[in-house]
């Protein structure tokens, strides 16, 4: 009896090694092939901020995962690219890439679907970008201070350019919340492409907005802005925008916490997505390919390029900042009554 006790227990410690190295999971060689397809769908036009993410991305890919070919699909209609991803075969073959704007589509009702349940995040191509808080050249403001401070005693007034129902006008609420501690006091107004936002801005027919940093440096040595700070992910002070940038930023570019406000950051993150029921472990190899192209230097100066920080992020982490952006955005849409789900 002892004997066959002895004899299971053998079998069981075998069996258990052996399961344990079934679960050592795929590498990417056994995900991505050599000679195999792998396919990028952008749910945006060719030439957008996404879209060139991607292909440094891709053509970084290209040298990390050598032997492989990577195909950027783009798509007019945003939902149809989407869709694609959501409804592909879950083998790793098909992945999407999107910015935390598809969340704020989700909840209200402008798409159908929900990268949270519909999709899994296997990484993230970089953290955003700073972006430059604009007046006109003659505000009554020069600083968050200030402005907290003319928006209190000027309820109403100010009137912000922004994307109505879109990213920018949760950025600009929960930059007013942060700053003033509430977002109704400030008028939103439609003004969504960045040309119109600095010509409007400039021009006095609105107070304010926000743009890209090289374009506020470009009409601030005009005399055509002032600049009151920046808002962006929370790894933005001056310091590192100008790092990153490659030029001396002034104080004026100060971030939210560097002007004593730590709320007023914007993290949103770009993903890179693949069908919901794809495994884990092709998950996980996946995320490694990534990890390898976020180092190639091709990589990091597109995105610099861009003025976006990257930082690779493993499967696990890419999954809590997903979710942590979720919770951010479920609770400042259904503030605005604007969530439909």
């Amino acid at each position: 009896m002892k004997k066959l006790v002895s004899i299971l227990v053998l079998a069981m410690l075998c069996l258990g090694i052996l399961a344990g190295a079934m679960a050592e999971g795929k590498s990417i060689d056994d995900v991505w092939a050599k000679g195999s397809t792998v396919y990028f769908h952008v749910p945006a036009k060719a030439g957008g901020g996404t879209d060139l993410f991607t292909r440094y991305l891709t053509q970084a890919l290209t040298e990390a995962v050598p032997g492989v070919n990577f195909i950027v699909n783009n798509y007019e209609v945003s939902e149809v690219g989407m869709e694609t991803v959501k409804s592909a075969k879950p083998d790793g073959l098909n992945l999407a890439t999107c910015h935390g704007g598809a969340i704020i589509q989700w909840f209200t009702g402008s798409s159908n679907v929900n990268i949270k349940d519909d999709t899994k995040v296997v990484g993230i191509l970089n953290l955003g970008g700073p972006q430059a808080i604009i007046a006109g050249p003659n505000a009554p403001y020069k600083n968050f201070t200030e402005l907290a401070e003319y928006v209190k005693a000027n309820p109403g007034k100010l009137m912000i350019g922004c994307s109505l129902g879109g990213t920018t006008q949760m950025i600009f609420v929960s930059f007013i919340e942060a700053i003033a501690g509430d977002s109704t006091l400030a008028t939103y107004v439609q003004c969504a492409s960045e040309a119109d936002k600095l010509t409007n801005v400039a021009s006095g027919a609105i107070d304010l907005a926000n743009c890209s940093i090289p374009n506020a440096l470009s009409y601030e040595a005009d005399g055509r802005l002032t600049i009151l700070g920046t808002i962006g992910p929370k790894v933005a002070t001056v310091s590192s925008m100008s790092e990153l940038l490659g030029i001396e930023l002034g104080n004026q570019y100060a971030s939210g916490p560097e002007q004593g406000v730590d709320s007023a950051t914007w993290d949103s993150n770009y993903y890179v997505l693949v069908p919901k029921d794809t495994p884990d472990d092709v998950c996980e190899a996946i995320n490694s390919a990534l990890m390898k192209a976020a180092e190639v230097q091709s990589y990091i100066d597109g995105n610099h390029a861009m003025a976006t920080f990257t930082s690779p992020i493993d499967y696990q982490g890419s999954i809590d900042a997903l979710n942590t952006e979720w919770a951010f955005l479920d609770e400042l849409v259904g503030n605005m009554g604007l969530k439909v789900r």
